[in-house]
């Protein structure tokens, strides 16, 4: 099923039927398991990471490897961080997902457009914690293609204002995550 991001943020019925498909196909599954504390760890352990790897360019990068950078890598981390952070709200909610599309409509469905589909407390959760905005949501699909291009690309060339912006929105994106799944 080919997915319009967009359209998932701006129509409601649309995001509640691509969310079907993706139960249907097992893209995304009820979870037994709270797995969304590991994800969170996994998502700052990666934002640490790629900061690191980002910094170190002034100092043992540029020493070691001179006229070499390694900012497609920073962006790969970064989304990664942005990934896990995304997966730990879908496991909030009690389901798991097997998809990159799936855990974006899990998210915008849920978090997003807050349908009463959740047990209350969950609804309640949402509606009173929660409040991912479209600028969230357009993140986490950005970086992915950011993401693609840096991991695929031959010809791109990656400075390091992007993935010093890309750093930056990554660690506002898990951080507020971060406050959400522990409030």
């Amino acid at each position: 099923m080919k997915v319009d991001t967009q359209k998932l943020i701006k129509n409601n019925e649309y995001c509640l039927k691509v969310f079907k498909h993706y139960v249907k196909v097992k893209a995304l599954r009820k979870s037994g398991l709270a797995l969304y504390e590991k994800h969170l760890n996994k998502a700052l352990r990666n934002l640490e990471f790629a900061n690191f790897i980002l910094a170190e360019h002034d100092y043992s990068i540029k020493e070691k490897l001179p006229k070499r950078t390694f900012y497609d890598w920073c962006i790969t981390i970064y989304y990664y961080a942005i990934y896990h952070a995304a997966l730990a709200l879908v496991e909030k909610i009690g389901y798991e997902s097997k998809n990159h599309l799936a855990t974006i409509t899990a998210i915008t469905l849920f978090y997003y457009h807050h349908e009463n589909i959740l047990k209350r407390e969950d609804v309640e959760f949402i509606i009173e914690k929660i409040s991912l905005d479209q600028k969230d949501i357009t993140l986490v699909t950005d970086s992915k293609e950011l993401r693609e291009r840096a991991c695929y690309g031959a010809d791109e060339v990656f400075e390091a204002a992007q993935a010093k912006k890309l750093g930056a929105g990554t660690a506002d994106f898990v951080n507020k995550i971060r406050a959400l799944l522990k409030s």
